[in-house]
C-alpha cells in the first residue's frame, strides 16, 4: 500500500477526513483541439525564479471574467475525463454532478472577486463529496509540500505542480530552490526525528491495561508519517508487554489516515504469525491526466484491459466499470510477520465513520482478510490506491487535488461507495469514558465468550 497524504487535525480542511499527464515544457493552461474544445494539457517542469518574477505580477492581477470561466472549464475537463467516482456520487447522495455544468458556471460568471471566486470553486468541487478532492488553502500549500518533498523518490510530479510560477504566487511562496535549511520545510522534515531521539512520545497513542494478563487497548488518532517514527518504539514496547494476553483492542475511531506504512509496518507485522495475502483492485478512467504521476510512482506496469476483469469473477463489480475506465490492476498484498511479538489472542479493531483513507486501508485489511474482528460503525473508504492527483488552474494558480483510482475491496466492492462494514456491529460513540464507551462494552462481552 502506498503512502497517502491527510492534513494534520490542526490544518481542517472541508470534506476531509493519505495524484497528471505531463507533456515536457507545456504550462497547464488552454489548448484547442482540432474540434476547438479546451484540453487539459500537462504540467511542466519547474520554472527558474527569474520566469516566476516576470510572471508574478500578471499571476497577482485580478482575474478576468474570462480567466475565472477558463479556469472553472479546465477544472471540469479534468474531473470529467479522470474522477472515477461520479456514478458513486449519485448513488450515495443523489448529485448528478455533471449535469449542473451550467448552473455553476454560470455562478462562476457571477462572481465579482477572486476570493468569491475561490470560495465558489470550492463549494463546486465539494459536491462530489470525496474527502480526498478539494482546492487548498494557503495554509495547507506549506503541509503537502512538505510531505511531498519528504516522501522523496517519485514525487516530482507532485512538486512540479506545487512549484509553478502562478502557483507560487497565488501562495505566496518562494520557489524551493531559494529556500534556505531554516525554512519550514527542512525543519518540519527533521521533526520527528528529534522527538525519537529524546524518547518523546507523540500523544497520538493511548496504552491502557483493561484487565491485567488479559485485555489490553491500543488507540490511535492519526497515522501520520510524521509520527510512525516516534510512534514505533512506543507500540512495539507495549505489544511486547501484552503479548500473551487473551484480547487485545486496537481502535481507530477518528482515524482520518495519514500513511498507510504506520499500520503495514509497526503494527500488523507485529502482530501475525505468519504471511497474510490481501487481493484489491484500482480502476483506472480513460483520462489522461495521471499518465506522468504513475509512471512517476512505477504503477503504469501490470495493468490489463477493463475487459479483463470479468474474468476475476467479482460479485460485487460497480455497474459502471466497464464503461468509464479503460485499464485495471491487481494487487496482491501480502503483509509479512517483521520483529513479532509472537501475539495469538483474538484482535478487535474499533472503528467509525471518520475512518478514512490509509486507517479505511487497515480496516478494510482487517475485515478481508480476518486479522481483526471490525467492531463500531460503517468506515469512512477510499482506503485503497495512492495519493490524489493534484492541479493547478492555469489562470489563477489555485491548486485542487482529486481521488483518480477506484479501489475494490477482495469481492469487488467499491471500498469507497461501501467502505467497510463492521463485523459486529456498535455505536462507536467516543464522548463517554473508554470503559462505558458502547464499542468497548461490546468487545468486553465477546471477549467473555471467548
Amino acid at each position: 500500500m502506498r503512502p497517502r497524504f491527510v492534513l494534520p487535525a490542526a490544518l481542517s480542511v472541508a470534506a476531509i477526513l493519505l495524484l497528471v499527464s505531463c507533456n515536457r515544457g507545456d504550462l497547464p493552461g488552454k489548448k484547442q483541439s482540432e474540434s476547438g474544445q479546451v484540453q487539459a494539457s500537462p504540467v511542466a517542469p519547474v520554472a527558474s525564479s527569474k520566469v516566476a518574477g516576470k510572471q508574478l505580477e500578471a499571476a497577482l492581477s485580478p482575474l478576468t471574467v474570462e480567466q475565472r470561466l477558463e479556469d472553472f472549464d479546465y477544472m471540469w475537463k479534468i474531473i470529467e475525463e479522470n474522477y472515477p467516482f461520479l456514478e458513486v456520487n449519485k448513488r450515495l447522495n443523489g448529485e448528478d454532478w455533471l449535469a449542473n455544468k451550467e448552473a455553476y458556471r454560470n455562478e462562476i460568471a457571477a462572481v465579482k472577486t477572486d476570493d468569491e471566486f475561490f470560495r465558489r470553486m470550492k463549494f463546486v468541487l465539494s459536491r462530489l463529496n470525496n474527502g480526498h478532492t478539494n482546492f487548498l488553502s494557503k495554509e495547507e500549500y506549506p503541509w503537502f509540500l512538505n510531505a511531498y518533498v519528504q516522501a522523496g523518490f517519485g514525487y516530482e510530479p507532485w512538486i512540479n505542480v506545487f512549484q509553478q510560477p502562478n502557483v507560487l504566487a497565488r501562495y505566496n511562496q518562494k520557489p524551493l530552490a531559494e529556500q534556505q535549511s531554516s525554512d519550514g520545510i527542512v525543519n518540519d522534515m527533521n521533526s520527528g526525528e528529534a522527538g525519537s531521539q529524546t524518547g518523546k512520545t507523540s500523544g497520538n497513542v493511548k496504552k491502557v491495561i483493561i484487565e491485567p494478563e488479559q485485555i489490553a487497548y491500543l488507540g490511535m488518532r492519526s497515522f501520520a508519517g510524521s509520527l510512525m517514527e516516534m510512534d514505533s518504539s512506543e507500540i512495539h514496547d507495549f505489544l511486547i508487554e501484552v503479548k500473551d494476553y487473551k484480547t487485545l483492542i486496537l481502535d481507530i475511531r477518528g482515524n482520518g489516515g495519514g500513511n498507510s506504512d504506520y499500520w503495514r509496518a509497526h503494527i500488523a507485522p507485529l502482530l501475525i504469525n505468519k504471511p497474510i495475502e490481501y487481493n484489491t483492485y484500482l480502476l483506472y478512467t480513460r483520462g489522461n491526466y495521471a499518465e506522468t504521476f504513475m509512471q512517476a510512482r512505477q504503477i503504469t506496469r501490470g495493468q490489463q484491459p477493463i475487459t479483463s476483469i470479468k474474468d476475476e469473477q467479482l460479485p460485487n463489480l460497480p455497474s459502471e466499470a466497464l464503461k468509464m475506465f479503460k485499464t485495471y490492476s491487481k494487487n496482491t498484498d501480502v503483509v509479512i510477520p517483521q520483529e513479532s511479538v509472537g501475539f495469538k489472542g483474538k484482535i478487535y479493531l474499533l472503528v467509525d465513520s471518520s475512518v478514512y483513507s490509509s486507517a479505511e486501508g487497515l480496516a478494510a485489511f482487517a475485515k478481508g482478510t480476518g486479522f481483526a474482528t471490525v467492531v463500531g460503525g460503517r468506515t469512512g473508504g477510499d482506503g485503497l490506491g495512492m495519493d490524489p492527483l493534484v492541479v493547478a488552474l492555469p489562470n489563477s494558480g489555485y491548486v485542487f487535488r482529486f481521488s483518480f483510482e477506484m479501489g475494490l475491496n477482495s469481492d469487488g466492492s467499491c471500498n469507497e461507495e461501501v467502505k467497510t462494514v463492521p463485523d459486529v456491529e456498535a455505536d462507536p460513540d467516543t464522548s463517554k469514558p473508554l470503559l462505558d464507551q458502547p464499542a468497548v462494552q461490546k468487545v468486553l462481552e465477546l471477549a467473555k465468550s471467548y
